[in-house]
């Protein structure tokens, strides 16, 4: 830990004071590729705070091909940054300027990772050579193979290691402190493994600005395909009145559970088998032919199921690849059975259906796999040839696929939403916070797959680049930051003494809080697949909303929670306020006339069924006109979300004369809003 110069006294503990200019919040792809930017614009007063510097998702996931999207530069088919904005467009609910900063800034970031090491293949001609993605036309996506983020990560730690970046590692932000004009002025944190000094592991972390890297909401849904060594970290910046935009769209898809893993691509390409049983693993049944007319329908949504992985409610009707995603979903949650992916066996077809063969599959599965040299008797002879490392995969992980089925389930992925920031990436109502990576919600309704990870690292060099254009980078005037989050700290450290105090009267053993804060965790993710997965309705989400406003819904002032258990308790305190910002949400754009787009479907019993065996599943059709809003959510300031609907802004269309912005750059004005 950095030295610390002076202490706080607070509640009866001596908090220490530790402040540098830039504080980074997680140790993802973006908060990492954010330091390095930073220090080599210059700043050398950098602190790096990680809950667990081995955690993350961008370490800890990855599919059978994990993809990063860029702009292509190495193809006969011309390309364009305005083109790539207009691809990100298609998806709706997207701010124009800031899909052409994400245009605009892919090939510095591509070629920034490529700088670093990240082995990203190019041909003998030096071009990096890409292949289509989901909602992708230009063939802009990337890969080096299942670990793509991870291995960007490594790099990326390394260089982090070569400049002597300081980080502190197990200690987790678990209040974000403001002025009285919400400007920044850093965060609250606590080492998580020395608790017992006398400041309870609490420090005072003094900044100028916050870079906030802490992904997804990782740990909010039952079903979910994110890394267990990851929750996300949202609600601390949403308590502090940030913005939040899109928090309504939600990625699912299919992924295996024993592991959580992404069955994307190869996985489905090579034509597995689909089955499920009963709870003890009896009475297996292949349930998917019996919703399709022909080996042809069924093989070739399994096989677009590869390209077209996450749940898209555009692709359910005409036995589209979604349907598969659906019929699983119905399989798990309404009739209560287990689901497998069977890679021994080949697919199984109705009564009357010919045998599985060469001859009945669907012509572009076929073609596919016969022009890879891949088509072999069994979907794992297939998988051995298209994409060994798919297997290698789940043998590293303990899991022989040459032997087992791999249970699966319809996770939540990613979320599209998260934090409004700009086109600087700086939070649009909190000054000096910058959410960088999945927690800021540039990404509209659908988004070309592996543009997350692009997103990422352009967001890293805006914030970088903002960051060092404002002047106030002398040193900190502590004791008027102090003065300023006296309160805020009290807040926290009232709290977590009252809770070690009755668990100290009350007797309370560790393992009694543990089980206690894992049943209010499990109803919490359980109200969040149910309401805010991927079928949903108003009754739904209100029913949830009422639940989640339950005593036995939080964590009162009066819990018993040993000190031992304070970080897990302080951690699902700021997860349960994020709650009822993305439950709010969910209401809202359903009140407002929102319907079945991206990621969900709506339920609506005068809607449309998506197939006649499944009457139950009658959906409202998309409201077109919100493709052009952006749904945004807020404190009111009493510590309840309100929302509305702002316009998409378009792509700039304004001419970029040289001399002028040369001047503009000289000038640092280019920094000022252009809307």
């Amino acid at each position: 830990m950095p030295k610390s110069i002076q202490t706080i006294e607070i509640e009866g503990l001596s908090i220490p004071i530790i402040h540098t200019d830039v504080l980074v919040v997680g140790t993802g792809a973006a908060s990492l590729s954010c330091a390095i930017h930073l220090n080599r614009l210059g700043c050398k007063d950098i602190l790096i705070v990680t809950d667990n510097s081995k955690g993350g998702t961008s370490r800890n996931t990855g599919s059978d091909k994990q993809t990063y999207y860029r702009l292509n530069d190495s193809s006969t088919v011309a390309d364009s940054p305005y083109e790539m904005a207009n691809t990100y467009l298609e998806g709706g609910s997207m701010h124009g300027d800031i899909a052409l900063v994400e245009s605009m800034v892919s090939l510095r970031a591509f070629y920034n990772l490529i700088a670093l090491g990240v082995p990203f293949p190019h041909n003998t001609y030096g071009g990096y050579t890409g292949y289509k993605t989901d909602h992708d036309p230009h063939s802009r996506g990337t890969s080096i193979g299942p670990y793509t983020s991870n291995s960007m990560v490594e790099k990326l730690w390394e260089e982090v290691n070569r400049r002597g970046i300081p980080y502190l590692d197990h200690n987790s932000v678990v209040r974000l402190l403001v002025d009285e004009n919400n400007t920044m002025l850093g965060a609250l944190v606590q080492d998580t493994v020395h608790l017992e000094n006398q400041s309870m592991g609490f420090s005072l972390a003094l900044a100028n600005h916050v870079v906030f890297g802490v992904g997804g909401p990782a740990g909010f849904y039952a079903s979910s395909v994110y890394p267990r060594v990851h929750s996300g970290g949202i609600g601390l910046a949403l308590e502090i009145g940030a913005e939040a935009a899109n928090l309504t769209e939600s990625q699912f898809g299919l992924a295996s559970t024993k592991v959580r893993w992404n069955l994307s691509g190869s996985y489905q390409q090579v034509l597995p088998r689909y089955y499920s049983t009963d709870q003890d693993g009896n009475d297996e049944q292949d349930f998917l032919s019996s919703y399709f007319n022909d080996w042809e329908e069924l093989t070739g949504a399994i096989f677009l199921k590869g390209y077209q992985w996450p749940f898209n409610s555009s692709n359910l009707e005409y036995h589209g690849s979604s349907l598969i995603d659906l019929l699983v979903y119905h399989e798990i949650f309404v009739k209560k059975r287990r689901v497998f992916l069977d890679f021994l066996n080949n697919p199984t077809g109705q009564i009357g259906w010919p045998p599985f063969s060469v001859d009945v599959v669907d012509a572009t599965a076929l073609s596919y796999l016969q022009n890879s040299n891949a088509w072999k008797e069994r979907p794992i002879e297939r998988l051995d040839i298209l994409n060994p490392k798919a297997i290698e995969l789940y043998e590293n992980l303990g899991i022989d696929v040459w032997s087992e089925p791999l249970e699966i389930s319809l996770c939540a992925q990613h979320n599209n939403g998260g934090l409004a920031a700009d086109i600087w990436w700086e939070s649009t109502s909190v000054k000096h916070l910058y959410p960088v990576g999945e927690v800021n919600g540039s990404h509209g309704v659908k988004r070309p797959g592996g543009s997350a990870l692009n997103s990422g690292q352009v967001g890293s060099i805006r914030a970088a680049t903002r960051i060092m254009g404002y002047s106030n980078h002398g040193p900190i005037d502590v004791l008027h930051f102090v003065e300023q989050v006296k309160s805020q700290v009290r807040d926290i450290v009232s709290l977590a003494k009252n809770w070690v105090e009755h668990a100290v009267s009350h007797g309370t053993r560790i393992e009694q809080a543990k089980s206690y804060l894992e049943q209010i965790r499990l109803a919490f993710r359980q109200r969040m697949s149910t309401a805010a997965g991927p079928i949903r309705s108003l009754e739904k989400v209100r029913r949830a909303i009422t639940q989640a406003n339950t005593p036995e819904s939080s964590i009162p002032l009066d819990a018993s929670i040993p000190l031992m258990m304070l970080p897990q308790a302080l951690k699902l305190r700021h997860m349960l306020i994020a709650q009822h910002y993305y439950l709010f949400a969910v209401e809202h754009y359903l009140a407002n006339g929102g319907g079945s787009r991206g990621g969900y479907v709506v339920s609506d019993e005068s809607g449309k069924a998506v197939h006649p065996q499944l009457d139950m599943y009658r959906v409202q059709p998309e409201n077109e006109k919100l493709r052009e809003k952006i749904q945004i959510v807020v404190d009111d300031g009493h510590g309840s979300p309100v929302g509305h609907f702002i316009n998409c802004r378009p792509v700039p269309t304004q001419e970029f004369w040289f001399e002028r912005m040369w001047t503009e750059f000289r000038e640092e004005t280019f920094f000022e809003p252009t809307v």
